[in-house]
């Protein structure tokens, strides 16, 4: 965010040198890990031995995996099934930028055509990424380098901490952890078999290194339900959206106090997928109601209108052949699900309903018009220029509506006593703070 934001991307035209330029990436020569395309683009010569034989990934957020999208495709990925899943969902069902995560999409190459070329696109242009998913406190090797992945608890499913070791020396990395989500055990577990194994680096995320206090997600699911016990009318919840343990939380609330989760048809894909790969703890697609937006021409409305040749302005609502047009592919199968939803059902009977709502997608709410609701903001609060002005943004939408805001949150990293208390614990020999901008504070 220091260089780049919605409007200012680095441009695909130059590869991967506007990172570069920034130090966001490291320089070719001294790291030359980069995908084939840009490097021949940019005239840069293309080592056929790839310089690294494998990537350890922790979690699938965004300031962990999207700078995949610069990689070769043949180096070797590994990570849990829910990260694969996370990250397949996001390359599937988002145009933003740095999406070529489980596949790689060429670019700057030209094929034959009857005219003479055109650029190479869609199916003909992609490559497979080489993911290799690994299990739980399994041993897995990459030459003669032995390691194993351990679950633990964060604010995304999926996330891992790792023991490296060789003939010389064991390294832990802690990914992004806490202690006091749903699944704390797991983070525990963790620095126990650190410990046991003797580690002689930790390398130590410290997000919340300068913090002491914690809120729980059961805290978060209590305050949540209370909320909701007091309202009459629509809830509106805000939470990020592949946290599906914070999904899990709402989804709960909504059973406790009588009410449906709605979600997005984002979610909706995360769900399936997950749902198909049998892994549990989570909702069922069929637990939850579908939101169907309005889109394109808005043909899945009851109440708009369309002109047709010899019959005039008339309502002409889910007609399949035009319904489908409105959306992308990876979205109609969800449109005749029984559980689908749309802004007319919601605005009909707020009361039974938890609605998710992202800052995006506000404009629902001209449509759905809330009444007697409440807005519950289940995120990290703004912090630094740009979420503050966004936030600002959406203050003046929600007192449009008169939705009052709570602020009920748990956040996915450890907090400074835990980090203190882990690294005692752990008992390494040297400590390499990660993901912090107070590393002075680790050793105080």
């Amino acid at each position: 965010k220091q260089y780049f934001a919605e409007f200012l991307q680095p441009r695909t035209c130059n590869g991967f040198i506007d990172l570069v330029e920034f130090g966001l990436l490291p320089n070719f020569s001294d790291l030359p890990i980069y995908r084939e395309d840009f490097c021949r683009h940019l005239g840069l010569s293309y080592p056929q031995q790839k310089f690294l034989d494998g990537l350890l990934l922790s979690h699938a957020h965004s300031d962990h995996s999207s700078l995949i999208h610069y990689l070769r495709n043949d180096i070797p990925i590994f990570c849990s099934k829910e990260t694969y899943l996370i990250l397949k969902a996001m390359e599937e069902t988002t145009q933003a930028p740095f999406t070529d995560l489980i596949t790689l999409s060429l670019k700057f190459h030209f094929v034959n055509s009857r005219s003479g070329y055109k650029k190479l696109r869609g199916k003909d242009a992609v490559v497979e990424r080489t993911y290799r998913v690994v299990k739980p406190y399994e041993k897995y090797s990459i030459n003669e380098i032995e390691f194993q992945a351990f679950p633990v608890d964060h604010s995304i499913p999926g996330a891992l901490a790792f023991i490296i070791s060789d003939d010389r020396e064991k390294v832990a990395y802690t990914g992004d952890l806490r202690f006091h989500g749903r699944n704390g055990n797991l983070t525990k577990e963790f620095v126990r078999r650190a410990k046991d194994e003797k580690v002689d680096v930790l390398i130590c995320e410290g997000t919340r290194i300068d913090e002491e206090e914690n809120e729980s997600e059961e805290d978060v699911e209590k305050r949540a339900k209370e909320v909701v016990e007091r309202t009459d009318g629509l809830v509106v919840v805000n939470y990020p959206p592949r946290d599906l343990h914070r999904m899990q939380t709402f989804f709960n609330v909504a059973k406790k106090t009588g009410r449906k989760l709605v979600v997005n048809t984002r979610q909706a894909f995360l769900l399936k997928l997950f749902e198909e790969a049998g892994i549990n703890g989570f909702p069922k697609l069929s637990d939850v109601c579908v939101y169907v937006e309005r889109k394109g021409w808005g043909t899945i409305s009851k109440e708009y209108f369309f002109h047709f040749p010899d019959v005039g302005w008339v309502k002409a609502f889910k007609v399949r052949e035009f319904l489908e047009e409105d959306y992308y592919k990876w979205e109609r199968e969800f449109l005749n699900l029984n559980n689908v939803i749309t802004a007319e059902d919601v605005r009909r009977k707020q009361e039974e309903f938890i609605f998710r709502c992202d800052n995006f997608e506000l404009q629902e709410l001209i449509d759905i018009k809330p009444k007697d609701g409440v807005y519950i903001r289940s995120k990290t609060e703004p912090f630094d220029d740009d979420t503050i002005v966004e936030e600002n943004r959406v203050r003046n939408w929600l007192k449009h509506f008169n939705l009052p805001i709570y602020q009920i949150h748990a956040s996915g990293h450890a907090n400074g006593r835990e980090i203190r208390e882990m690294i005692k614990e752990i008992g390494p020999q040297k400590v390499i703070p990660v993901h912090t901008e107070k590393p002075e504070l680790f050793f105080k």
